[in-house]
Formats: structure tokens, C-alpha cells, sequence
């Protein structure tokens, strides 16, 4: 009786429809990538104006190019051509904001730079007995 049951129960799971993973056969793009492109285009416009905008411009042009692309394949219905170029403009949201941030690290570290060489100058100059006295 137990190997009908088991005969009955890979019948059954034969049976049951099998989704495909295969290349979707219908034009259009899918929900999910309709999605994925709103987000890429939110956050590149919420870059506008940022100081990553300011510091990380060409990054950010990039992305804003790619999300023009995605948005010519969601035009066109094509969904891979969204889906990639979505993709893309999410990475290069992620990397001008590193880029930002890198930047911004240099710029203090330049400032800091010129402030400690003005103060070795002083010192110098005091060491020297050449300069002012505290």
C-alpha cells in the first residue's frame, strides 16, 4: 500500500503546472522591473541639488543617462534593456556617493594640510627666534 501512495504522490506533482524559467515569450516589461526602474529614477533625482550632486557630477550624469535608457526600453517594452539599465543607474548612485564622500575626505584633508603647514611655518619662524614670542 505504501508504494501506491508514493506512485499516487509523483503523479500528482507530474500534474501540477511547471512555471518556466525560460526567456519570457511576451513583449512588455514586467512589474517588477517597472519598479526597479522608479527606484533608479527616485534616487537620481533625489541626488539633484545634494552635495553629491555637486561633488560626484559626473558620476551622477551617468546615472541619469542610464536611467534615460532605461526609460527608452520601458517605451519600447523591453524589459531587459530597462531591467540592465535600472541596474546600472542604482550602481552609480551607490558609487557617486562614494565618490562624494571620498572627495569630501580629500577637501578636508587638503584644508588640514595647509592649516598644519602654516603652523610648522610658525613654529619655525618662533624656533628661530625670528618671529613672534608667545
Amino acid at each position: 500500500m505504501k508504494v501506491w501512495k508514493r506512485y499516487l504522490c509523483i503523479g500528482a506533482l507530474l500534474l501540477l503546472p511547471v512555471p518556466v524559467c525560460a526567456a519570457d515569450p511576451s513583449p512588455g516589461v514586467r512589474p517588477e522591473t517597472t519598479a526597479l526602474y522608479q527606484k533608479a529614477r527616485d534616487q537620481v533625482a533625489g541626488l539633484a541639488g545634494t552635495p553629491t550632486a555637486m561633488r560626484a557630477a559626473d558620476v551622477v550624469a551617468q546615472a541619469a543617462a542610464r536611467v534615460e535608457a532605461a526609460q527608452s526600453g520601458l517605451k519600447e517594452g523591453n524589459d531587459r534593456t530597462t531591467r540592465e539599465a535600472s541596474e546600472l543607474a542604482l550602481v552609480l548612485v551607490k558609487l557617486a556617493l562614494a565618490t562624494a564622500d571620498e572627495r569630501g575626505a580629500a577637501e578636508k584633508v587638503a584644508a588640514a594640510r595647509r592649516e598644519l603647514d602654516a603652523l610648522e611655518q610658525k613654529l619655525a619662524t618662533i624656533l628661530a627666534g625670528k618671529g613672534e614670542r608667545p
